[in-house]
């Protein structure tokens, strides 16, 4: 089960540098500027999910 918290020197490292909040952001940049060059909807699943 992950928590969350960096483990291990390298995590604990690139945490204390900030390098997985800029690998976080570029990746969130990366993935709007790929949503929205689409210009329209895949046809992928249109399924419900379903309310609890």
């Amino acid at each position: 089960m992950t928590t969350g918290e960096p483990e291990g020197v390298v995590e604990k490292v690139g945490a204390a540098v900030g390098v997985d909040d800029r690998q976080i952001n570029a990746d969130v940049k990366r993935f709007k500027e790929f949503i929205e060059s689409r210009g329209t909807e895949t046809g992928a699943w249109r399924g419900d999910i379903p309310r609890e």
